[in-house]
């Protein structure tokens, strides 16, 4: 959901514009990512086809057909002011489009969930600008690995002043979505017909509760903010990679409670009334994800990388250095 955001968030930190390019490339293949994932999850080929031809503009999903490829379109054009010369004075008012595109598309993202009010989960305004705060905490913490992992493998320089930045810049990030997920929950606990579905992702409901508290709040909110937020403890490498890792896994955590715990709260179809049918109306659902959703999820990931690393190794999105000296002659080492 994030990365695609990455090329702005770098900018924002100060760090050295041919980062910027390797942030888009890897927002990019994010991109390449989605689409795969939202077309097989059409499951027969014959509906790309009606998702082509047939606009239903009351759905929220017709809109992120434009969205993703729109977005697309525009990071590619992107991408081209940056590696072209010529075009380089173009590169930023390209990059503002992206931006400004990518804030609409996550959005929309958020948007479909906060446009269900038949979901008591859902139903909520607060989702849309949500989505967007964590769009950027999951996707600087992903650039982050990718970044680091780049640089030990193919053996080029990477030093503390770029990490320390982005470090701090992503403790912001995870303050301000904790923020943002506190207001949401306090905004629902407000509601008296909204005290059903709060009591049961806050306080009983089984592995959603576990994975609320533990997963996106402690793990992935608590823990990495007391990393990024002591220098001392920022400037270890091993464990600004562990406070990246715990964010992604609050990130799936969160992803999990909202998309299946939200799903799994039964409807209320008729308010004020108790509904029990042999089509499990009334009760809370069950959900495994089955093999083929696992190995969609795990298959359109490694697409997205095997891309980034064809980038890096034959493209050269990769700059040379990011040594201290490089970045910021006057960084303390």
């Amino acid at each position: 959901m994030g990365i695609a955001a990455d090329h702005t968030v770098v900018d924002a930190a100060g760090v050295a514009a041919n980062t910027i390019l390797q942030a888009v490339f890897l927002g990019a293949n994010a991109e390449v990512y989605r689409l795969i994932a939202f077309m097989l999850d059409l499951g027969r080929p014959d509906r790309l086809i009606v998702a082509m031809t047939y606009y239903n503009f009351k759905s929220v999903f017709a809109w992120n057909v434009f969205l993703y490829t729109g977005f697309f379109g525009i990071v590619a054009v992107y991408l081209w002011t940056m590696m072209e010369h010529r075009m380089n004075t173009y590169s930023k008012a390209a990059g503002m489009a992206a931006f400004i595109w990518r804030l609409i598309l996550t959005t929309g993202t958020g948007s479909i969930f906060g446009f269900l009010v038949a979901r008591d989960a859902y139903s909520s305004a607060l989702l849309a600008p949500m989505f967007i705060i964590l769009s950027f905490a999951y996707g600087l913490a992903v650039y982050l690995l990718v970044m680091i992992a780049a640089y030990t493998w193919s053996g080029r320089p990477l030093g503390d002043a770029v990490l320390q930045r982005l470090g701090r810049l992503l403790g912001v990030f995870v303050a301000a979505a904790l923020y943002f997920v506190f207001v949401f929950h306090l905004t629902n606990l407000y509601f008296t017909k909204q005290h059903a579905v709060e009591k049961f992702i806050l306080l009983d409901g089984g592995v959603y509760t576990a994975l609320f508290w533990i997963g996106q709040i402690a793990i992935g909110g608590v823990v990495p903010m007391l990393i990024l937020f002591n220098p001392k403890l920022r400037a270890a490498r091993g464990l600004l990679v562990a406070a990246c890792l715990a964010i992604i896994f609050g990130g799936l955590a969160q992803m999990y409670v909202t998309i299946i715990g939200g799903q799994a709260f039964p409807l209320d179809i008729f308010p004020g009334w108790q509904t029990r049918s042999v089509f499990f109306d009334g009760v809370v659902h069950q959900y495994t994800p089955s093999l083929p959703e696992i190995m969609l999820g795990v298959g359109g990931v490694a697409i997205a990388l095997v891309i980034v690393t064809f980038g890096i190794k034959v493209l050269r999105f990769l700059p040379e250095s990011l040594a201290d000296s490089e970045i910021d002659p006057h960084a303390k080492t």
